[in-house]
């Protein structure tokens, strides 16, 4: 993690860009998904065009499911899709994070979800 001077470390976090070997798209990524992943990029995609394609130029778009590091809490076929819309000088931006269930449902924080599971008795140890 980067850090500005005088900024604070909690807020600001320099995106890394995708890396130039390996693949960003979706289709490509999916290869190395397991199956419930699968079926759960496939449940986003037709959201996706049923709600028209409305992202940006210049957004960059990040498929994750529990198999990656920062996400290892997920349930299996859960998908975490990251965002970067760049902004303002310095090629700073903000990352948005979608977090999409099985049915292709998306939720906007790991705290609702959390609430959510608790209330259909799912347990989650490591949080």
């Amino acid at each position: 993690m980067e850090v500005e001077r005088g900024e604070s470390s909690s807020r600001k976090r320099k995106w890394e860009g995708p890396p130039v070997v390996a693949a960003t798209t979706h289709e490509q990524q999916a290869k190395e998904q397991s199956p419930l992943t699968l079926a759960t990029l496939k449940a986003v995609k037709e959201q996706v065009e049923k709600r028209g394609n409305r992202i940006s130029h210049g957004v960059i778009v990040k498929y994750f499911d529990n198999s990656d590091a920062p996400y290892d809490w997920l349930l299996p076929g859960w998908v975490v899709e990251e965002r970067y819309v760049p902004s303002g000088r310095k090629g700073l931006g903000r990352i948005y994070k979608y977090y999409c269930d099985p049915t292709g449902h998306m939720y906007y924080s790991k705290r609702v979800i959390l609430f959510g599971w608790k209330k259909m008795n799912i347990i989650c140890l490591d949080t």
